[in-house]
């Protein structure tokens, strides 16, 4: 065969010396161990190329086994974070951007299981054996590469390998101008979902199209709000919203920068976060959302931003559950989709199935805190409390300043009457997350109402009446929640009501909250679930 031919078939359209060449013809002899009298395999053609030497037969025994024929076949699959190969960590975002999209797109192409982003970027920086990434992930193919960005040129190399036996199955690297990064994302996800479709022997896979070219300005500052919004923090999700409409300013048909501005306005206003109303938060998040699925339909991130909107905001159960099938057909392998639809159905009562999607998204992301602590929750609402204290510590022994996993775990223990232990939880709350969430000092102040320490509530509650207003970010629902740790039924139910008018997300879980039993003999209260239209 040629070399010219080797080349581009080995290499696949990719600028190789031939040098490589050689270099890789000697590695595959010392595995043949071919060479070290004469050449059994492989001959060296002068000024043309390499024959293959070796007699060729048939073997029916080899025949029948596939297995050792064939490569192994992968179900599941796991990216470990690429590493940034540039000498400045500014560019850390480009290569954290580069491994989501590469989940994503695999996610939505590939036969498989993919784990997501959280659970992988646990691996970023850390030395382990791949055998031993696997058996933790509990995944059979790993890929790994590298991003080198130069000026305006982008360089990926990737491998795939079957991670138990760390066996190299393929590899490739790829260059491209910057302005093309959109095309390289979508060839490198492709090429390894063709790779393991080959193996698999199933149809091509169901690509969604390549996007349509959008400026290097636009996409770089959507990679930049990709990163601040992964931090998961209010100052993150601030940064965030400031980058993609940065991307908007350069390109304002950017169909994913509208969806990462839904996502960050949703997540505002669902946790009650960044100085602003949540109902204002979740307007914008829907404005955004529908007009990211103006440009794209097919854009799974957007319709899962609606579908929170629609449960969260709209009350339009319905709808919701429509966007929430709808994102999940897109990607299968979200774990986001499948643990925020599981609260959705524990708020419609079908437990049972919300338990099937929220173990799916463990299994999609088994190192994420954020599933981890979404379980707890679940157990929570089905009363198994026990249970929901081991899944909040297993999300703080991931990260031990997980505010959420704090908050949950003090509600398990306020449940289990452990006031001291609850009251601690809750002010480690409010030292992680500072006192610019309502939220946070509303769950304080029921807790020491609920131990009976009621001069630290109505502090607490006095300082959210006099935060309230018309424009202010404390939720009605709020202070209705320190009135029911005080236990007082009348204030409780008419806050309640405010925030029934204001469409308080926390609203929602009503019916199966355990901490609200004390009030469901109330007509006041059934009145508000018949509204709701959470009543059976």
């Amino acid at each position: 065969m040629e070399k010219e031919t080797l080349i581009r078939s080995v290499w696949k359209g990719t600028f190789v010396e031939e040098g490589s060449l050689a270099h890789s013809i000697s590695v595959l002899r010392k595995i043949l161990r071919d060479g070290r009298e004469r050449n059994r395999y492989i001959e060296t053609v002068p000024r043309h190329g390499y024959r293959f030497i070796a007699p060729v037969e048939l073997h029916e025994k080899v025949l029948s086994k596939e297995s050792d024929l064939g490569l192994p076949t992968l179900h599941s699959l796991a990216v470990l974070p690429l590493v940034n190969l540039s000498r400045s960590k500014n560019q850390d975002y480009f290569a954290e951007g580069m491994t989501e999209a590469l989940i994503t797109g695999l996610a939505q192409v590939a036969p498989l299981r993919v784990i997501s982003r959280t659970s992988v970027m646990a691996y970023a920086d850390v030395r382990k054996p791949l055998p031993l990434i696997a058996k933790e992930l509990n995944v059979d193919g790993i890929v790994e590469g590298t991003v080198l960005r130069s000026g305006r040129r982008v360089r990926v190399t990737a491998q795939l390998l079957h991670a138990p036996t760390d066996r190299h199955l393929w590899a490739s690297s790829y260059e491209r101008d910057f302005r093309d990064i959109l095309t390289l994302q979508k060839e490198l996800a492709e090429s390894i979902a063709d790779e393991i479709g080959g193996q698999l022997k199933i149809p091509p896979h169901r690509a969604r199209k390549i996007a349509s070219r959008h400026s290097a300005e636009a996409h770089e500052a959507y990679l930049r709000g990709r990163y601040c919004w992964n931090q998961r923090t209010e100052e993150g999700l601030n940064k965030s919203i400031e980058f993609y409409r940065l991307a908007l300013s350069k390109d304002s048909r950017y169909a994913l920068a509208y969806a990462g501005l839904a996502d960050s306005y949703a997540l505002l206003g669902s946790r009650r976060l960044g100085g602003v109303l949540p109902s204002q938060a979740m307007l914008k998040a829907q404005d955004a959302a529908e007009k990211a699925l103006s440009f794209d339909e097919t854009l799974a991130e957007a319709h899962l931003s609606l579908a929170l909107v629609k449960f969260q905001f709209d009350w339009d159960w319905q709808s919701a559950e429509r966007e929430f099938h709808r994102a999940i057909d897109l990607n299968p392998n979200s774990a986001t989709s499948h643990y925020r639809y599981a609260m959705y159905l524990a708020t419609m009562s079908r437990m049972r199935e919300a338990v099937l999607e929220m173990n799916r998204a463990q299994e999609l992301d088994p190192l994420s805190p954020i599933v981890s602590t979404t379980q707890g929750r679940l157990l929570h609402f089905q009363r198994r409390y026990d249970d929901a204290i081991e899944c909040h510590r297993k999300a703080l022994a991931i990260d031990p300043n997980f505010v959420e996993a704090h908050f949950n775990l003090a509600m398990v223990y306020e449940q289990k009457r452990l006031f001291r232990e609850a009251i601690s939880q809750f002010r480690k709350v409010n030292r992680l997350a500072g006192a610019r969430a309502s939220f946070w000092s509303a769950g304080l102040g029921h807790a020491y109402g609920l131990a009976g320490m009621k001069r630290p509530a109505r502090n607490i509650l006095n300082k959210l009446l006099i935060a309230t207003s018309p424009l202010g970010p404390v939720s009605p629902f709020d202070i209705a929640w320190v009135y029911l740790g005080l236990g007082e039924k009348d204030a409780t139910l008419e806050w309640m009501d405010k925030a029934f008018a204001e469409r308080c997300s926390p609203l929602v879980y009503q019916n199966i909250e355990p901490a609200l039993d004390s009030l469901r003999p109330e007509p006041q209260f059934q009145n508000l679930l018949h509204r709701m239209r959470l009543s059976h």
